[in-house]
């Protein structure tokens, strides 16, 4: 079987996209998915799902939302675990 795409990279984000574009893949190959796998079960490309996780996509909240519960976790969980894998805190409470 070949490596998952974005196995050998660890993605440093700055913007929301690259922010929650490195989630995306870190919680993908938590799961040892494919990118192909992933796009094949939310029902987009693998093209716009590897362009999510590079940060290049400007992704919906619609498919924020699909991503999220994909994985089993609202939104709000999603960008939590984002936000700490970039090191970033909300500031909101």
């Amino acid at each position: 079987m070949a490596k998952p795409v974005g196995a050998e990279k660890k993605r440093k984000g700055s913007t929301p996209n690259q922010v929650f574009g490195r989630a995306v893949t870190e919680m993908r190959l938590s799961r040892d998915l494919s990118q192909a796998s992933l796009a094949d079960s939310l029902g987009y490309s693998n093209y716009y799902v590897g362009r999510i996780e590079r940060g290049e996509a400007n992704a919906t909240c619609d498919v924020m939302s699909a991503i999220s519960r994909y994985f089993g976790l609202s939104i709000g969980e999603f960008w939590m675990f984002a936000e700490k894998l970039s090191g970033k805190s909300s500031h909101m409470k």
